[in-house]
């Protein structure tokens, strides 16, 4: 496994949730620290705290902006957005937690940590594909 994939693991395995741990990988891409922007990302997480759009795509699309803010918001997110609406629906019938948890909070999980990782990966190779480098 990539290192920068297991650093992704190893933050949700210490409690992270999903836009922060997406996040924290910006800032550590950047060489910043941002606590109030860790505590405030915090807040998308679980579908902004209640099932709604999931915060893989709402953290990663952050992580975007911080690593490129010229093209995040034109092109890096709504490329991104457009994969993950396809692949989560294709999946679960939809974008939102509720979609891909269910009313089952122990899937959270199984499921949460493999959707992070392929979320993070498709912002990284989105990145690649503009130029910057990627680990």
């Amino acid at each position: 496994m990539r290192d920068d994939v297991q650093r992704l693991h190893q933050h949700l395995r210490e409690g992270q949730c999903c836009a922060e741990a997406l996040v924290r990988m910006g800032l550590e891409r950047t060489g910043g620290e941002n606590p109030q922007l860790l505590q405030a990302v915090r807040g998308l997480c679980g579908g902004v705290r209640d099932g709604m759009l999931c915060g893989a795509l709402t953290g990663a699309a952050c992580m975007l902006s911080l690593l490129d803010p010229r093209l995040a918001p034109e092109v890096l997110v709504p490329e991104l957005s457009r994969w993950f609406r396809a692949a989560m629906e294709d999946q679960y019938g939809g974008c939102d937690c509720a979609d891909i948890v269910g009313a089952d909070p122990a899937a959270r999980p199984e499921r949460c940590p493999p959707l992070i990782e392929a979320t993070y990966l498709q912002a990284m190779e989105i990145l690649g594909s503009y130029g910057h480098p990627t680990p």
